[in-house]
């Protein structure tokens, strides 16, 4: 049987998952931004158009007693400044409710598709009551880090390369990708299929993506990357039509930047799900795609 070079590459991997990092200690908890002044980053705010309101924030902090991870083990989101990193998943989290609740999903079992550290996840649980939270990473790290330092209501586990989770068919409410199918390539399509097998009917997947809106806004290192590994599509004023991949390094399979236009996520991601929505500046300067189970 002759297969595609794409998936001969994909199966010759002799470890399925992420290379790790150092499990290192916690840098902070969030009992120690007490004193901090939220206006500090008010570019968070105005990202994600919400108030700046301390008082809530500070009432959010005192709801949290899970501590902050380095940096080195949070794929270095933020730098050294810790409150934002917490700020900036609270601030997602919110963003992400509140979408979640216009397509009348507002409680049941939520998971965070490659969560890492729980940036996002850890305000599901510490911030509403009703949500049963899941999240998984192919980074061991990760996994261990959740496992030492979040409660054991919150269940994380360690995934591969290949497109296969270990959960129940149409158990899931709400399903985050944050950051993920923005380096996916040949599993694409397998991995949209799995995300819809352990979502129920009427649950919502939210999933960030590089879209026409990223083309314009994307930081300065993105930029560069693309240059000097995709020219040809680098050479564009706007992003062409279709899926756009450009990798840069080849002996891993989710090391790449992926552009999807709007017109081919309804076209092909609208095979398996009810596009409802494409939201932009969700997770910095990408968008968010809110899919559907019908």
């Amino acid at each position: 049987m002759n297969l595609d070079p794409r998936i001969e590459r994909l199966l010759g991997y002799a470890n399925p998952y992420a290379a790790s990092e150092p499990l290192l200690d916690p840098v902070a908890q969030p009992r120690d931004f007490f004193g901090c002044d939220p206006a500090e980053c008010r570019w968070l705010f105005e990202r994600v158009r919400l108030p700046l309101d301390r008082d809530e924030i500070m009432a959010a902090l005192a709801r949290d007693s899970a501590p902050i991870p380095a940096p080195a083990n949070r794929e270095h989101y933020n730098g050294d400044h810790h409150f934002a990193y917490w700020l900036s998943g609270y601030l997602s989290y919110r963003t992400i409710a509140a979408i979640a609740a216009r397509h009348q999903v507002t409680d049941g079992a939520y998971f965070d598709f490659g969560g890492s550290t729980g940036r996002l996840f850890r305000h599901f649980h510490f911030q509403q009551a009703g949500w049963q939270v899941w999240s998984c990473d192919f980074k061991l790290s990760s996994v261990e880090w959740n496992l030492k330092h979040f409660p054991s209501a919150i269940k994380v586990f360690q995934n591969t390369y290949f497109p296969y989770l270990p959960i129940e068919d149409r158990s899931l409410s709400l399903i985050t990708a944050m950051s993920v199918f923005t380096h996916i390539d040949e599993t694409e399509t397998a991995w949209l299929l799995e995300l819809r097998r352990i979502l129920r009917p009427g649950g919502v997947a939210l999933i960030t993506i590089h879209d026409e809106h990223t083309w314009h806004t994307m930081p300065e290192d993105l930029r560069k990357k693309i240059a000097r590994f995709r020219p040809d599509l680098a050479s564009f004023a706007d992003l062409p039509e279709g899926r756009h991949v450009s990798t840069w390094r080849i002996d891993d399979p989710y090391r790449c930047d992926v552009f999807h236009s709007a017109n081919y996520i309804r076209t092909n991601w609208g095979r398996y799900f009810a596009v409802r929505e494409i939201v932009h500046d969700v997770l910095g300067h990408q968008a968010a795609v809110v899919l559907q189970r019908e």
